[in-house]
């Protein structure tokens, strides 16, 4: 046993190294995590510290050996040698024990972006940091270490890896003996990772197939941004007040009757796809959302009569929609969004919101901006009842041919405890609908009846809704007036000075990228051909000064961000391939590099020449305002 005096003493100071360690590597767990350890929150089981036959700490969980009792390291190296993954995947480790097996994989993993450990008991964690030096680990490759996590917070966590999991992969590798501690645990967050693989695979693709459209949208929009007031005019006027966000999924004509009565009880707010439906019903909402950047949005604002329904959206709307919406119009801010980081940074934030992955998240984070409390949904059903796709008199409806048994399609529980197939990409929805209700801890419920179970909203039927959690009738669209009426004002002087600056990057960097492009050309021609009538280290070196200007012009990427996703997609993929190995004899070796270069350098050039054009239209749509 570990217990002698000098082993307490070097126990101490090791953990306290880990600690400072963790507090370097992980600056955002640490408050939380120290504050977990110094709870010294008691485990059902005894965890003790004991000697293996090759003198080594392993844990003894209860009666369960987490490493072997003879040789722990041979042990993890017989498990890691069985394992198949290739050297550029990245890795998530479910259980820690004492750690032999990650010393294994990061051994491996000088060329992963990140290997994430999952440990679920917190004491257990002591234990480890008290016995291994993290030290270790952290000069080999980049690793974090989830403690105590709920699997949403994982795959939260995770979002932000999105590229190179999309590019590079993820895959789990299991502790055999760590997770038979708690199995349900780690099979939770097995599915959560394969959830966020396919969240960065629809996140993703979505991104690179309509950049170009989001940021045409954005740039028509962008004088509505100037006089348009912004949303965050709105936020907490409704603090404490019910709210209902109707969808317009098939199960909304069960119970669209019983809205009229929520009128001034709740505030409605209503995706743009239900308008129609809910106008039909003489039901006015309260709020609008509409965010789609295509052109069939404004259908569902075709021939409807003018109304007092104020329409919040976003810079990236289709721009006929905000033309000739004769309503209050609240302009959105959306932070994270690269060309909408420029508005807010040279304009004014107009009130930063998510939109998450749909309008009806959208819908959701603005009634919690609002304040709103407790929010309902209405026509949420996350699924096809009936084999509809929406509600009958919606301009998108139509018959679904979602079967149980194609492709890209799931089972998930229903509002009535049976099952429901849906999409993969639904399902998504569905997970990030249940991610937000967890993270933000609202008071909701699905008043849907029908579709998809929603974890974290409480079942209950829209008329019970109205009659025990709706208030007292207010004047919601006097409020909204209120707001709308607001003076908006910003810095003309300072937006004209950053636009030119703005103007002046592009023009710099998009010839300066199209000389990258050029000489990258050169340089595969002359391999092709065998050429060696040139200094390829002269060339090799006229590119790294290329490359490293282009890397100095970080106001010029910033503002390109989101229409460069498929750029940084291509730079996150892992290549086999080390420009220090290369010389004059296996030259060859770096034309797939140099390819996939010439690809970056040419989409860059693109770009910057498209928004040089952009933003100097811009300048003179605006002239009055000089």
């Amino acid at each position: 046993m570990l217990t002698n005096a000098k082993t307490a003493v070097s126990i101490s100071g090791l953990y306290e190294r880990n600690l400072k360690l963790l507090a370097q590597n992980q600056p955002d767990m640490i408050n939380e995590l120290i504050s977990c350890l110094n709870a010294e929150i008691k485990s059902d089981v005894e965890i003790t510290v004991i000697e293996s036959k090759t003198n080594l700490p392993i844990i003894k969980y209860g009666d369960l050996l987490l490493n072997s009792a003879y040789d722990p390291i041979k042990e993890a190296q017989r498990f890691v040698d069985a394992l198949e993954f290739d050297q550029f995947i990245n890795i998530a480790v479910l259980g820690l024990g004492m750690g032999y097996h990650l010393d294994e994989i990061v051994e491996k993993s000088q060329k992963r972006d990140f290997i994430l450990v999952v440990e679920k008991d917190i004491n257990l964690f002591k234990k480890f940091l008290e016995n291994r030096d993290l030290a270790k680990f952290y000069n080999s490759c980049k690793i974090y270490f989830a403690v105590a996590r709920k699997p949403m917070d994982i795959f939260r966590a995770l979002q932000g890896c999105s590229l190179t999991i999309f590019s590079n992969g993820l895959t789990v590798v299991k502790h055999p003996s760590s997770v038979k501690i708690d199995p349900d645990y780690y099979d939770e967050i097995g599915e959560k990772i394969k959830d966020i693989f396919q969240w960065s695979r629809v996140n993703t693709i979505s991104q690179i197939n309509a950049s170009n459209d989001f940021a045409d949208n954005i740039f028509a929009n962008m004088p509505h941004y100037l006089d348009i007031p912004g949303i965050k005019q709105m936020f907490g006027k409704f603090a404490g007040f019910p709210g209902i966000v109707v969808s317009a999924g098939p199960s909304l004509i069960k119970n669209i009757r019983y809205l009229k009565e929520a009128q001034g009880k709740s505030l409605i707010i209503a995706v743009d796809t239900a308008l129609r439906v809910l106008l039909r019903h003489n039901i006015q909402p309260d709020i609008i959302v509409s965010i789609d950047y295509t052109k069939h949005n404004k259908r569902y604002f075709d021939g409807i009569p003018d109304i007092d329904s104020a329409l919040a959206v976003d810079p990236e709307v289709y721009p006929q929609i905000i033309d000739e919406y004769k309503g209050p119009k609240f302009m959105i801010s959306l932070p994270g969004k690269s060309l909408c980081d420029w508005l807010e940074d040279t304009v004014e934030d107009k009130g930063g919101m998510d939109k998450g992955l749909s309008v009806a998240h959208t819908a959701f984070l603005l009634a919690m901006k609002l304040g709103l409390t407790p929010v309902g949904f209405v026509g949420q059903d996350l699924s096809f009842p009936g084999n509809m796709t929406h509600v009958r008199g919606s301009a998108m409806v139509r018959k679904s041919n979602v079967k149980k048994d194609q492709a890209e399609t799931t089972f998930v529980k229903d509002y009535f405890n049976g099952a429901v197939v849906t999409t993969t990409s639904m399902h998504v929805f569905l997970r990030h609908f249940e991610d937000l209700i967890d993270k933000h801890k609202i008071e909701c419920y699905d008043l849907t009846e029908g579709g998809a179970y929603i974890s974290g909203a409480n079942p209950m039927p829209l008329r019970e809704f109205i009659m025990l959690k709706t208030a007292e009738s207010r004047d919601t669209k006097k409020i909204i007036a209120e707001a709308y009426n607001e003076k908006v004002v910003f810095d003309k002087k300072r937006f004209f000075s950053k636009l030119d600056k703005t103007i002046s990057g592009f023009k710099y960097t998009a010839n300066l990228a199209e000389e990258g492009k050029n000489l990258i050309k050169k340089l595969q021609k002359r391999i092709i051909k065998k050429d060696s009538n040139y200094n390829l280290s002269k060339l090799l070196k006229q590119w790294s000064d290329i490359s490293t200007d282009l890397h100095r012009q970080r106001d010029v990427f910033l503002v390109l961000g989101n229409n460069i996703t498929d750029i940084m997609l291509l730079q996150s993929k892992k290549d086999d391939f080390n420009l220090n190995d290369l010389d004059e004899k296996n030259v060859e070796k770096i034309l797939p590099y140099l390819n996939k270069e010439e690809i970056i350098y040419t989409r860059l050039a693109e770009q910057c020449d498209i928004f040089y054009k952009k933003f100097t239209e811009l300048k003179g749509k605006i002239p009055d305002l000089k």
